[in-house]
């Protein structure tokens, strides 16, 4: 039997945990927030020229971006070098940073969300017009609900669109929709994460490690 030095276990274990941790890279945007996602993802080619490379911490890459608006779109691996496989698949993750207007008498309170009567028209308006202005009419809002992710109050809502029309006059197949409104008192990050109906599986885990991997760099 071949028998190791812990020398050699140790360099093995080493190499498996630097392999993990480089499947995901940290990014941060404008120095307002971070999140974490797998490599699967790209950011799109049109901000490419918003990032830069930062000190690398424990092995994981780390990107800096910024840009005027403070939203970045992440989307399949692939797109940007045109690989026709790529469009097997979609992903999209939309993150887009807002300040909260001080003329909102709930301005800096930062409590927890509560989903009342009134929330849920605002969503249901919110979605119809998301999916009218996109041409994928709404089919059904899936869950509307109050949470918190890494300390910070967040309502969120999921729903199913129809996919985009093809040339052929035929509809790419159905999405779901997944929205986080994350709140840190004076500024307020909403976090969509879409993908086919399809490769629900495929996206699960992706889908929630992302969401729990957000934080905004300086909570108030």
């Amino acid at each position: 039997m071949r028998t190791f030095s812990f020398i050699t276990l140790l360099t093995l274990c080493l190499g498996i945990s630097i392999k993990v941790q480089a499947q995901s890279t940290l990014y941060s945007c404008n120095g307002k927030y971070r999140i974490e996602l797998p490599n699967k993802l790209e950011l799109q080619s049109s901000e490419l020229n918003s990032f830069r490379n930062i000190a690398a911490q424990n092995k994981k890459p780390q990107i800096n971006v910024s840009t005027q608006s403070g939203h970045i779109t992440f989307q399949q691996k692939g797109l940007n070098a045109d690989v026709k496989s790529a469009y097997n698949k979609y992903c999209r993750v939309i993150i887009e940073y807002f300040k909260e207007d001080r003329s909102d008498p709930t301005y800096g309170r930062g409590d927890p969300i509560i989903v009342n009567r009134d929330v849920l028209y605002a969503i249901n308006d919110a979605a119809k017009e998301r999916c009218r202005v996109s041409g994928t009419p709404l089919m059904k809002i899936i869950s509307i609900e109050s949470m918190v992710i890494n300390g910070f109050p967040v309502l969120y809502y999921s729903y199913r669109r129809m996919g985009w029309l093809k040339d052929d006059g035929k509809r790419q197949p159905p999405v779901i929709v997944n929205v986080y409104t994350i709140f840190n008192k004076y500024e307020f990050v909403k976090l969509t994460f879409s993908y086919r109906e399809s490769e629900r599986e495929s996206w699960r885990d992706i889908h929630n490690n992302i969401v729990k991997s957000f934080t905004f760099l300086h909570k108030y």
